[in-house]
């Protein structure tokens, strides 16, 4: 499908893809770009990628520019490397944002839209780096591509190829739906799983609390270990939905509060009895699909 694929950052998704496309035989050569040594000496050893190669070294007769780095190193990266772009190459991406960095594209580097697909895969998980890659990541999972009016539809259909040649399931939303889709279901979970730990670590018994926490604060709390720049930048790119998201909770937080200190007994049972009928009616049964799928 390519002779050439070059991945900006080999980190879970990026080296995910990297492995991926090896196995499927989608690309004749994968070349990695890392921010560090000890990065770019696993990919190579792990045959993640077949090489790794400075910035301008790696995009040269790429036919694939994958970006898989934080929300806010991307459009610089592309602006650094404007002049060193293949003219027939396409570039993608596997940011969870997308509002902010297609205006700032328009805005500063307006050259690369007919030829960026902007897309989302819904996959990764709390551990980061190229360690925590692994082949298959993005089977059964979606791909969001999301509608920009400048990209071609030919760029749109080889990246759309690609993912579902992966085992992804490929949807297209506008950007506006994006952002404020994942602002509830992942960028406001991850702040509130952030939130949750450093309450109890900022406690004075804050080992105690953690000797003892139970399996479902550990369930939890489980995506607090997700990489602090990658969620910083995600919070910052699409700073409005999440806090049309946050305000949305501390709603919700407000209003059990004041039930608990009225000692409601029924609007606290009907409050958690709601919950848990739309938790059991829908996600229970995604949950229970997607470890089946994991294992």
């Amino acid at each position: 499908m390519f002779e050439k694929v070059t991945i900006i950052g080999i980190g879970l998704l990026g080296g995910s893809l990297a492995r991926d496309l090896k196995k499927h035989g989608l690309a004749k050569h994968v070349v990695g770009v890392c921010r560090s040594e000890s990065t770019a000496k696993v990919a190579i050893a792990e045959n993640v990628v077949d090489d790794v190669l400075p910035l301008v070294d790696a995009v040269k007769n790429a036919n694939l520019i994958v970006l898989a780095t934080p929300m806010q190193s991307m459009v610089p990266l592309l602006q650094s490397l404007q002049s060193n772009i293949p003219e027939n190459a396409i570039i993608t991406d596997v940011g969870s944002v997308k509002t902010d960095l297609y205006a700032r594209l328009k805005l500063e580097v307006p050259s690369v839209l007919n030829k960026f697909v902007l897309a989302h895969p819904i996959a990764g998980g709390e551990n980061s780096g190229v360690a925590a890659s692994k082949l298959g990541l993005f089977q059964n999972k979606h791909v969001i591509i999301t509608n920009t009016e400048e990209v071609s539809d030919v760029a749109v259909s080889v990246v759309a190829k690609m993912w579902s040649t992966l085992g992804a399931k490929v949807m297209r939303m506008s950007l506006q739906e994006h952002d404020a889709t994942f602002a509830k279901t992942s960028h406001l979970p991850h702040v509130i799983a952030f939130s949750l730990v450093n309450f109890l670590s900022h406690q004075s018994d804050r080992q105690r609390l953690f000797d003892l926490a139970a399996a479902g604060f550990y369930d939890f709390t489980r995506i607090a270990s997700s990489d602090a720049e990658m969620w910083r930048d995600i919070c910052i790119t699409n700073r409005q939905e999440v806090l049309s998201a946050l305000d949305g909770f501390r709603d919700q937080i407000d209003a059990i509060r004041a039930n608990v200190e009225k000692s409601d007994q029924t609007a606290i049972l009907n409050y958690f009895a709601e919950a848990k009928a739309a938790r059991d009616a829908g996600l229970l049964n995604k949950a229970e699909s997607m470890k089946k799928i994991e294992q």
